[in-house]
């Protein structure tokens, strides 16, 4: 008695599990079958696959040059030039930002200086292709150096932005907080209105 009881609950449970399976919609040969899109739960079909797998595109670089400072024995202190990378070679704009920034950690150790106060802030950079000039607005945190270190920070600035592949342009006007300023040239002396590399040739590098 007690085997035909078994029996029967076996039997029962089988036939329950086929009825759940034929609900399921599992078929009879066991093999996995395709589920339409309409028959999926809200939210788990991707309508636009591709906009979350679009990766953006980084910027191309160029090598530029802008110019610091490098003691020598002989002659004192002279511009030097150096590597930069910006996204556009074209004009002096992101030359004259990463000039700004000073030297890198190996540069210094190479004993390569800027004399551009690091507290100052590059404003605005302008350019006029008629008169050949660039415009470029800084603090006044420049002053807070002078005399031949001020004449050097001027010429960083001037040589740099008149760099040949950087537009061409061969002269420079310098804003101090958007107004016109005395500059020094590089005979610490006192420059009214546009400045080019002329002006510090006592500088220019070898």
């Amino acid at each position: 008695m007690r085997r035909t009881l078994t029996h029967r609950a076996t039997v029962a449970v089988f036939a329950g599990v086929a009825m759940l399976t034929a609900g399921c919609g599992v078929s009879a040969d066991g093999s996995p079958q395709a589920i339409a899109d309409r028959d999926l739960p809200d939210g788990l079909l991707d309508l636009n696959p591709s906009s979350s797998t679009t990766l953006p595109e980084s910027p191309a670089t160029t090598t530029v040059v802008v110019y610091l400072l490098e003691e020598e024995t002989a002659e004192g202190v002279r511009l030097v030039a150096v590597d930069r990378e910006v996204t556009d070679a074209d004009v002096p704009n992101e030359r004259l930002t990463t000039l700004f920034l000073g030297p890198s950690e190996n540069e210094m150790n190479d004993g390569i200086t800027s004399a551009i106060p690091t507290d100052t802030v590059l404003l605005d950079v302008t350019t006029d292709e008629e008169a050949d000039e660039v415009t470029i607005d800084i603090s006044g945190d420049i002053f807070t150096i002078e005399g031949e270190a001020l004449a050097q920070a001027f010429g960083q600035i001037v040589w740099t932005a008149t760099e040949p592949d950087a537009g061409g342009y061969r002269t420079v006007r310098i804003l101090v907080d958007g107004e016109p300023n005395l500059v020094l040239d590089g005979e610490v002396a006192n420059t009214e209105g546009p400045v080019t590399r002329a002006d510090y040739t006592n500088l220019s590098p070898h």
